[in-house]
């Protein structure tokens, strides 16, 4: 599975993840993800694998409801895992 992602000004890559369907269909439009790219929203267990992938990939961040410019929040992954496992 790919997901989508977004870019810091720096290059360091993150997870985008969105609080709805239309932010995500906005977010496919703009960074022109194509159509072939299915949104999908993940129950907590298949949220944590995906976060695990990820880090496990050297994506360190996990944004909410970005735009091509900036993004509502940002999560540092390995921070969010580590409370999970507490």
């Amino acid at each position: 599975m790919e997901c989508a992602l977004w870019q810091f000004k720096d290059g360091q890559k993150a997870l985008a993840l969105f609080l709805s369907g239309d932010a995500a269909m906005s977010y496919r439009a703009s960074a022109n993800l194509g159509a072939e790219w299915k949104i999908f929203c993940p129950v907590k267990e298949a949220l944590l694998q995906l976060l695990k992938a990820g880090h496990e990939a050297g994506i360190g961040y996990a944004v909410l409801d970005p735009d091509l410019e900036k993004a509502k929040r940002i999560f540092n992954i390995h921070e969010i895992l580590n409370a999970v496992e507490e």
